[in-house]
């Protein structure tokens, strides 16, 4: 089962890495399994895509006698997915321990009031979490600082980190007026 639960996993991480091509999550140990510490380093909203994938496996094998509403159901939630993380488009950052906690990114474009999500190889700093949507609330040509709300108090980070971290915006591209210019 452990090979299993790994290779459904790994299949998920693969598509991750169309985007973020470090993105290799460790795989999961029989101890993992037995504690229940086991959960997928993606956005909750596709966990269940891991047990899916099994079961899809061993209906292949002939087991399940009839999987075409399984497999639809299955490739339907593999397609919004594949949405979820290829409609990000991915950036490197850095961002330091502090009150508040500065992110750098050079020429980020952001601007107050963006909303911004993050993701990892490793571990955030705390106060920041991945797939969670942060408020730019401060910028400058190369750094930014980030709210759990708009406009509110810029998040104070704080432990350690690992890795390497990539934010995405919900900006699609294109122009975008300054505010003080859409009038």
């Amino acid at each position: 089962m452990l090979i299993a639960l790994n290779a459904s996993y790994e299949y998920y991480t693969a598509i991750i890495r169309r985007k973020l091509d470090n993105y290799r999550p460790t795989l999961w140990t029989s101890g993992d399994l037995s504690t229940g510490t086991a959960e997928p380093k993606f956005d909750s909203l596709f966990h269940d895509l891991i047990p899916l994938r099994v079961i899809l496996e061993y209906a292949g094998e002939g087991v399940i006698p009839s999987i075409n509403a399984f497999r639809a159901e299955l490739t339907e939630k593999e397609k919004q997915f594949t949405d979820f993380y290829g409609m990000r488009n991915y950036q490197v950052f850095t961002v330091t321990i502090a009150d508040p906690g500065v992110i750098t990114r050079k020429a980020h474009g952001l601007i107050v009031g963006d909303k911004v999500t993050f993701a990892t190889t490793g571990a955030l700093p705390t106060g920041l979490a991945v797939d969670t949507w942060y408020y730019v609330v401060q910028t400058s040509q190369d750094t930014f600082q980030v709210s759990a709300t708009d406009g509110g108090t810029a998040i104070t980070t704080s432990g350690s980190q690992s890795g390497t971290h990539y934010y995405a915006s919900d900006r699609q591209g294109g122009m975008r007026p300054a505010p003080q210019n859409n009038k």
